[in-house]
């Protein structure tokens, strides 16, 4: 900050501040009231705008011209006049004077004023008299006029040239009264007319001053008879005659890719003492000729001599590699994912598509069911259409891309009637919840309030939060259940969502913020400090038909409308496989809402939720509940997975499944990774294993497998009759384990692999009846003490001998430290086993002895 003028109580600041945009502009300010008398050129050295008033003037800035000033040695400057600041003439017949090539704007609400207003106030830039007070003595315009005007126009150089380059000039109009035509003269410029177009191009010759008219179809009625005005701007050209700088040879030695999105220019001649080069023919501080982290675009490559003198340009084009579709065929050949994709005709896709980035031009460009357009960085659509059909994907990398322009998004959902719900998210933005069911009845949109635990009715006008779930009942006229196809047309989402002000212990409805499935496991992994490990998908099953078309009526005909669940274990169904049951995979489709809740006090950390690009998944988004038969089974990466999937039934169509697994990782306590609560939504029957009084729709259980592990399990109903529990399915160490229930209130252990066990009940909740168990011998819960050197386990030679000094062996096991069985003999009925050639690769296992009258023993042996 600098004080230029010491006069009691009058002074005037000059703040300079600096923005790079090639090259170095001095801003300063003329901050408070002062006069012309107490400045002078040297007052604002290194100057380039000089502004009259604050941007927010308190109290009215003015300088008063109570003297000449002239400014002429900053060079081309450009004067601003803010609003609420006035450049006063109003002292007397004063003058002042700017370079050519300079410009005046006046703000809207400044002012421009003289006092007698006469001729002899006056306005010049270079030799060229722009303005005096009342538009005489030759001026250009009046003040006034320049008021009306907005300011003044200006005229530019690329000064200095060499003889026998190219002078281009170039003209700006005043910012008010176009549109504008130019006429330039000077010299080597003979009989000049007007034109539409600001430059003017011409050979250099000599040195010399350029003038530009620039004529405003606005009429000047400051005049009479009435003509359009006329400005005038200057700019001098110095010509280094004898001197001579050739257009650059100049290539592009380093084209971006994909993950570098920058590149290299080297300039290899001209090349002398003093030579300096630019690529954006304003900086040349380059003495190299090599110009790295080039951003992708069109520049254009000139020299400078050690005289000033500047040579003509040199085109280089920094571009990803382009694969271009136009109608019938790619060009030059299909794309790979590090090419940029551009669309100049219609296209439908026949398979996986995979670019850096994308541009629709032109056509209709459709993404076809089960294809997935992947993208490193942004999707542009800039004209033309893209469409992504149900279950089709956009899947992109970077967090940080940016996406123009609208797709439509395409989603399909299960049969839904009038009544029916379905939970929504929205895949793009911006998307109103209206234009995703416009048939349903406007009171009928609503979202869940975490808060008081309750739904919230919402304007159907509304627009869709991202990252937020919505349920949305199904248009009026289906009378009977039939397919709903949904458009979601706005930018699609891309990037790092988060979602703010979360609670402990709440329950919350949200959504897949992304045109492409969301894995699960890693949604939840990123979430795991704040919310528990299992979500819930409300499956709106078509109503069971048993004598009446409508659920929960009739005799014992009943809906199994449930939440559908999953988590670390595994997932739940909410109908038998038999009946179209869809058991979640883990993979959240596009336009998929669904709940969550956050974790207890004693465990939660943090108050955001988070969605981002590594969570997105190529394909697998048909599973938009409930829309196909896919099942999850084991999981495919090193996370054993031991499982049984139980369901509670009736013969009239009653269905509660529940799942219990022996995963790597979880405990026999509670785990908010793999427990989850039971989320019922049956409003007949509820099915659950329990640990600590929690119900539990999903258990995860400690590794390694013990088969003297038994499972409390517990069920609820509002009718009586007769219930099977059935296995569903199992996989992992339980896929050849016996598995019994054990029902105390009829004192019956019942083999479930031998079939369903049915029973009857009454309406109620029952925790304390049936347990879930994987042997059936009574002594099994009797504590043994058994001697240390009873069994026996040694290994040599990769041969591992098990012997047992006071009873047969009946079965044993082998597990690794992450719980994963590699080996187990049944049956064996002698007191010693060697096993031979079991590759150990020198690691610890666990070998489980069961010896005939039951006891079980676990050793560890390191080969």
């Amino acid at each position: 900050m600098k004080t230029l003028l010491h006069k009691p109580r009058v002074f005037i600041i000059v703040l300079l501040l600096f923005a790079f945009s090639g090259i170095v502009n001095a801003q300063c300010s003329i901050a408070t009231t002062t006069n012309a008398s107490t400045l002078t050129c040297s007052s604002f050295t290194g100057c380039t705008v000089i502004y009259i008033g604050n941007v927010t003037p308190t109290p009215t800035t003015t300088l008063y011209m109570n003297a000449e000033l002239n400014l002429t040695c900053l060079g081309p400057i450009q004067l601003i006049v803010r609003s609420g600041a006035t450049l006063d003439f109003s002292s007397g017949n004063n003058r002042l004077y700017l370079k050519e090539g300079s410009s005046i704007i006046i703000q809207s609400g400044g002012g421009l004023v003289g006092g007698s207003c006469n001729a002899s106030e006056r306005i010049y830039i270079g030799t060229n008299l722009l303005a005096s007070c009342n538009g005489g003595a030759g001026a250009d315009v009046s003040f006034a006029d320049i008021v009306t005007l907005g300011g003044t126009g200006s005229a530019t150089s690329n000064s200095p040239v060499c003889v026998g380059n190219p002078i281009n000039l170039s003209a700006a109009p005043p910012p008010n009264g176009g549109p504008y035509t130019y006429s330039w003269s000077g010299p080597g410029i003979t009989a000049p007319t007007y034109s539409n177009s600001p430059n003017y191009t011409l050979s250099a010759t000599v040195s010399g001053i350029y003038q530009v008219k620039m004529k405003s179809t606005m009429l000047n009625t400051s005049v009479t008879p009435n003509v359009p005005f006329i400005m005038i701007a200057e700019t001098t050209v110095t010509v280094n005659t004898g001197l001579s700088t050739a257009a650059p040879t100049a290539s592009v030695t380093l084209q971006p890719t994909c993950s570098t999105p920058t590149g290299t220019i080297t300039i290899t001649a001209p090349t002398a003492v003093g030579m300096t080069y630019s690529i954006n023919g304003l900086t040349y501080t380059n003495t190299t000729g090599v110009f790295t982290s080039v951003a992708i675009g069109t520049y254009s490559v000139t020299a400078k001599n050690s005289s000033g003198c500047i040579s003509p340009g040199t085109s280089v084009i920094i571009a990803l590699p382009t694969k271009t579709w136009g109608g019938s065929s790619w060009s030059p050949s299909a794309p790979t994912s590090a090419d940029n994709i551009v669309f100049n005709g219609s296209y439908s896709s026949s398979s996986d598509l995979a670019g850096c980035s994308c541009q629709v031009a032109t056509g209709t460009v459709v993404i076809n069911p089960g294809h997935t357009l992947t993208l490193t960085n942004g999707l542009t659509v800039s004209g033309g259409s893209l469409t992504f059909e149900n279950n089709a994907s956009l899947v992109q990398i970077n967090d940080a891309a940016v996406n123009t322009g609208n797709i439509t998004y395409k989603r399909k959902t299960t049969p839904v009637g009038k009544f029916d719900y379905t939970y929504w998210s929205s895949p793009v933005s911006p998307q109103s919840l209206y234009n995703v069911s416009p048939n349903t009845a406007s009171d009928t949109f609503f979202s869940f309030d975490a808060t008081v635990e309750n739904w919230k009715q919402e304007n159907s006008a509304s627009v869709m939060s991202v990252g937020i779930g919505y349920i949305i009942r199904g248009p009026e006229g289906n009378l009977s259940p039939a397919i709903y196809e949904a458009f979601f047309i706005g930018v699609p989402n891309n990037g790092a969502k988060s979602l703010t002000g979360i609670g402990a212990d709440r329950s919350y409805l949200l959504g897949n913020p992304y045109p492409s499935a969301l894995d699960a496991d890693k949604f939840l992994l990123a979430n795991n400090t704040v919310l528990d490990g299992t979500i819930y998908f409300w499956t709106h099953n078509t109503p069971i038909a048993i004598g009446t078309p409508n659920p929960g009526s009739g005799l014992y005909a009943y809906s199994s409308d449930d939440y559908a669940s999953y988590n670390g274990v595994g997932g739940t169904e909410t109908l038998s496989a038999v009946s179209g049951g869809v058991m979640p995979s883990g993979k959240i489709a596009a336009g998929q809402g669904f709940f969550t809740s956050s974790q207890l006090p004693s465990s939660f950390s943090g108050t955001t939720i988070v969605f981002n690009n590594s969570m997105r998944v190529v394909g697998n988004n048909s599973q938009f509940y409930k829309h196909n038969t896919e099942s999850n089974t084991k999981s495919a990466n090193s996370v054993v997975k031991n499982r049984i999937w139980l369901n509670l039934t009736n013969a009239q169509g009653l269905f509660k499944q529940t799942l219990l697994g022996y995963v790597t990782g979880a405990t026999n306590g509670l785990d908010s990774s793999f427990d989850g609560e039971s989320f019922n939504g049956n409003q007949y029957a509820d099915f659950y294993s329990i640990i600590q009084d929690k119900n539990l729709v999903i258990q995860g259980r400690a590794l390694p497998f013990d088969e003297n592990d038994m499972v409390p399990l517990g069920y609820s109903v509002t009718i009586a009759g007769g219930f099977t529990i059935s296995i569903d399915q199992t996989d992992g160490v339980l896929a050849n384990q016996e598995v019994f229930i054990e029902d105390k209130k009829t004192n019956v252990i019942h083999d479930l692999k031998q079939g369903p066990y049915s029973f009857t009940a009454e309406k109620g909740t029952f925790n304390d009846r049936f347990v879930l168990r994987y042997t059936n011998k009574a002594e099994i819960g009797k504590s043994f003490n058994i001697q240390e050197n009873v069994v026996l386990v040694s290994s040599k030679n990769r041969q591992i001998e098990i012997n047992s000094s006071v009873e047969t062996i009946n079965k044993v096991q082998m597990y690794d430290l992450s719980g994963r069985l590699i080996y187990q003999k049944r049956n064996v009925n002698t007191n010693e086993l060697v096993i031979s050639n079991l590759v150990q690769n020198h690691q610890t296992l666990l070998v489980k002895i069961v010896l005939q009258n039951g006891q079980t023993v676990t050793k560890k042996n390191v080969n």
